[in-house]
């Protein structure tokens, strides 16, 4: 808090166009974020708003409340309509990129609208000049197309991660590929691609759930046995073995049936 403070005190000596009752009604605004009354700095926040001050002034003031908004009372409608009122707005790359950023956060972690966070992504991705965060923004563009239940779009962007060498997205691009086939029950693709992780990744747990969605998978296309090899090989690692001995029990039935 003490940091936006000082941003806030920042602003006010650098911007242009205030005047000294716009001044002092932020004054009073970050004496409520001190004291962490946020609905009262809120309010103060929106009564600068009202009076028209600079554009440089507006752009800050709507920057802390999709902050306040977001962080501290959970109202993502109203966070995002202060983030996009500076995308709209500003012309300065810095303020769109974070505003887009912040846009995009906030659709993909904490409303879920995987649609509305695609086009936030995809127009990072696409920023003149290249952003630093490039290869993050495409590959949460592909993600957001996934959980859209767009999975051929998303095999398509996650391909293109692997092909241009993300090397730090390239491990997970092979998960969600597999996740991508697993859901279009193309189960031998998801299988190929599975297989493409596990030789990259090193945590246990993970490993262990990815062998389950092998399994899945292989039980799903009828490979009984490759099936029950894989989903023995986890009885002891998998967090809920009840279900990994189901399974195994399941698919010993199901051969037996078939030898008869």
């Amino acid at each position: 808090m003490k940091s936006k403070k000082l941003f806030l005190i920042f602003f006010i000596f650098t911007g242009c166009g205030f005047s000294s009752g716009i001044y002092k009604d932020i004054l009073v605004a970050q004496e409520y974020l001190t004291e962490r009354k946020f609905q009262k700095a809120v309010k103060v926040y929106e009564s600068i708003l009202a009076k028209k001050p600079s554009l440089n002034i507006q752009i800050k003031i709507n920057d802390q409340l999709g902050d306040i908004y977001s962080i501290y009372l959970n109202n993502y409608e109203k966070s995002l309509r202060h983030y996009k009122e500076i995308e709209s707005e500003s012309n300065e790359p810095l303020w769109q990129v974070r505003s887009l950023e912040k846009i995009g956060n906030i659709y993909f972690e904490k409303t879920k609208n995987f649609q509305a966070a695609s086009v936030a992504y995809l127009k990072l991705a696409k920023f003149i000049p290249s952003l630093e965060k490039q290869a993050f923004y495409k590959f949460r563009y592909a993600l957001s197309l996934l959980y859209n239940h767009q999975t051929s779009l998303a095999i398509i962007e996650l391909k293109k991660i692997i092909k241009e060498k993300q090397v730090k997205y390239i491990k997970e691009a092979n998960y969600y590929i597999g996740l991508a086939h697993f859901y279009k029950q193309q189960w031998v693709q998801a299988r190929e691609y599975w297989f493409e992780y596990l030789k990259i990744e090193t945590r246990k747990d993970k490993i262990v759930n990815t062998k389950f969605l092998i399994a899945n998978a292989y039980e799903s296309s009828e490979h009984l046995k490759e099936a029950y090899n894989i989903y023995y090989s986890i009885l002891g690692e998998y967090p809920n073995p009840e279900i990994i001995q189901s399974r195994l029990n399941s698919l010993y039935e199901r051969r037996i049936a078939r030898k008869r």
